[in-house]
């Protein structure tokens, strides 16, 4: 934190892809690059300024006349809008290159709006060189520990402060270096939080205690399953934690919030056409019935389930034809196939002869429904929406625009789609 006068703008150097040798080489290697297929994305790009140093409060060296800090560009990546010339009270962070930066989402502001920041700061000038750590021990949607001990570590020096009735340990007048955080009745965990206290700095940090998923994804071949989605869902039917198999097929989840819940694939969502199996559950089962109940009581631990992928959910055909009120073919009109959850899972539009044809999940029931959009709003036409059954034969519709209106967008608007099938 310190104030400073902008002295030079720099914009960034863009850099491509790894192993291109010109743009368009980079270009045709996106273009042919297969769905699915792991890329290495680019950074974001962050433009540069340096800065003339003005007062300092910390991070800081003593002496140091100029400093440079990174920004982003603008447009909804939260860039700081220097400028040239001007004087700022600067809040800036260490990134993962290792550089300051700051945003708008931080208290950076030009000086003339900084008086209280510029207050504070003369006020801690020749305050003490400590910092000071609050560690929350929980989050809106998972309870708070009250009357615990906390320990913040450093260097063989231990800290303790007890939580509070919001579940907060204050710990002030810490000297400056890395701390590990735990709870004193966990012991020491590989997860506890590591942190990072400057001189007259602050922080807050939240120590979650968190039951730790590990395992493989395996095909009935006995070979790894890499990016396949491993999910959790709470027996109260709402999402939990997920994570993605990587080429090994292994993969980790973390769960911080108490309660019993299923393990597996698609659990969250109906299978995609990167992830093709039926609804999966542990230890191998379609049926909730008879999939294990996980259970987490908020004490931390690590636990390992392996699973085994079921076969290839397969695909069958739904084609057919979409006509006006009058029984002619209606060309351009959209015929949408989408799950319980109203998750669009196929969509058409009819050709010159009002024909369309879809592939879908041959195991899911889905709801399909025709709309001619019309040329304005008030001439857009549906068809009765059709609820099909699982099956894995072809499916042949006849689709007739005998309804005023676009009931696609009525019923997304209306959230009816978990209780229809």
């Amino acid at each position: 934190m310190f104030t400073g006068t902008v002295l030079a703008i720099a914009d960034p150097v863009h850099r491509l892809p790894i192993g291109s040798t010109g743009p368009v080489a980079a270009a045709s290697r996106l273009a042919n690059r297969r769905s699915g297929d792991p890329v290495n994305p680019l950074p974001p790009p962050l433009r540069t300024f340096r800065f003339q140093v003005g007062e300092v409060l910390s991070g800081v060296a003593s002496g140091q006349k100029e400093i440079e800090i990174v920004t982003g560009m603008g447009g909804g990546d939260c860039g700081y809008p220097f400028q040239t010339g001007s004087e700022y009270v600067v809040y800036a962070y260490r990134n993962g290159e290792g550089r300051l930066q700051t945003g708008t989402c931080s208290r950076t502001r030009p000086l003339a709006q900084a008086s209280e920041d510029i207050e504070y700061i003369r006020a801690m000038y020749n305050a003490p060189e400590t910092g000071e750590l609050r560690v929350r021990t929980g989050l809106p949607d998972t309870p708070r520990k009250t009357g615990v001990t906390i320990i913040a570590e450093r260097q063989g020096s231990r800290y303790a402060a007890p939580t509070d009735a919001a579940g907060n340990a204050l710990f002030t007048g810490l000297p400056a270096g890395g701390y590990t955080i735990h709870a004193e009745s966990d012991g020491d965990l590989p997860d506890d939080p590591k942190v990072q206290l400057y001189a007259k700095g602050c922080l807050d940090v939240t120590l979650l205690r968190t039951l730790r998923i590990t395992g493989r994804v395996m095909t009935r071949s006995g070979l790894p399953a890499a990016r396949v989605g491993v999910e959790a869902r709470y027996t109260e039917d709402k999402p939990g934690a997920s994570a993605m198999t990587d080429a090994d097929g292994a993969y980790e989840l973390r769960i911080v919030t108490r309660g019993q819940f299923y393990l597996g694939i698609n659990l969250n969502h109906t299978p995609t056409r990167d992830t093709p199996y039926p609804r999966w559950f542990y230890p191998g089962t379609e049926d909730p019935a008879a999939a294990t109940r996980i259970e987490f009581s908020g004490k931390p631990e690590i636990r390992s389930y392996d699973l085994t992928l079921p076969d290839r959910q397969p695909e069958r055909i739904i084609d057919g034809i979409v006509l006006s009120a009058d029984g002619l073919p209606r060309p351009r009109a959209v015929v949408t196939v989408s799950d319980a959850s109203q998750t669009i899972v196929a969509q058409a539009v009819a050709d010159q002869n009002g024909r369309f044809a879809l592939q879908a999940f041959a195991g899911i029931p889905y709801r399909v429904l025709a709309v001619w959009p019309g040329n304005t709003l008030d001439a857009a036409a549906s068809a009765a929406p059709m609820d099909v059954q699982p099956d894995d034969r072809p499916l042949n519709l006849r689709l007739s625009l005998t309804q005023p209106g676009n009931l696609f967008l009525e019923e997304h608007r209306q959230g009816v789609g978990t209780k229809r099938l």
